[in-house]
């Protein structure tokens, strides 16, 4: 269509300079010369000003266009300024890089009411554990699990990257018969009292599908030898 359109144009144009110079040759033939007339044609040809206007303003603002985007750029990182990283309650572990683990302390066939709970580290600092774990059972009124007094260590327990401690667990002083059997155990985050009971924190399933606890279960300190931890389970 543009092909077609500037031809017929460019046909008029033409039309229209030869009726153009055929008045001017009869005007000259039949009056006096006059030189300001034969001037005029040559300034107002059409032909000068679709010439004259290639494209010489458009390469200059597409120039500049490539230096916009610079200042409107999003600071790199910006979205992980936010997050930061977890921390613990009175300078403890935090929940995040502080998983733990259950398992028997000595084999079930032997004592099935000796347990053996592992934390570790995977966080990328080192951490404290200045405190038990604070569990409740999950037994329908949220037992609170007392705690041996004497298996505080002498020093607070500090874990590096991937390093582990250690609590032990005394289920039951009695017979199974007259224990309650509990599937899972609530354990607080690191750190919390035992009276704030925020509802937070983990389950800690329980081997073999459930173990039998009575009211006089009891937890040790968290200690970094695991010998130290179970020491208290067992009757002096």
């Amino acid at each position: 269509m543009m092909r077609t359109f500037r031809t017929t144009n460019h046909a008029r144009t033409l039309g229209a300079l030869g009726l153009a110079a055929s008045a001017l040759l009869a005007v000259t033939a039949c009056g006096p010369s006059d030189d300001k007339a034969g001037d005029t044609p040559p300034s107002k040809s059409p032909a000068s000003p679709s010439v004259s206007a290639p494209a010489p303003a458009v390469p200059a603002p597409s120039a500049s266009a490539p230096a916009e985007p610079a200042p409107s750029a999003p600071a790199p990182g910006r979205p992980g300024e936010a997050e930061g990283d977890p921390t613990g309650i009175d300078g403890n572990c935090p929940d995040e890089y502080a998983q733990v683990t259950v398992e028997w302390a000595v084999p079930p066939t032997k004592d099935d009411s000796k347990l053996l709970l592992t934390v570790t580290n995977t966080g990328p600092k080192p951490c404290k554990l200045r405190s038990h774990p604070v569990l409740r059972l999950e037994d329908g009124n949220g037992r609170l699990v007392g705690v041996f007094q004497n298996s505080k260590p002498q020093t607070e327990v500090t874990l590096a990257p991937g390093k582990e401690a250690y609590a032990g667990l005394l289920l039951r002083q009695s017979n199974k018969e007259v224990s309650t059997l509990v599937k899972n155990m609530a354990l607080a985050p690191h750190g919390q009292k035992p009276e704030n009971n925020t509802g937070e924190g983990s389950l800690l399933q329980m081997p073999k599908g459930g173990v039998y606890v009575d009211d006089k279960a009891r937890v040790t300190y968290w200690n970094t030898s695991s010998e130290a931890a179970v020491t208290p389970l067992f009757p002096h």
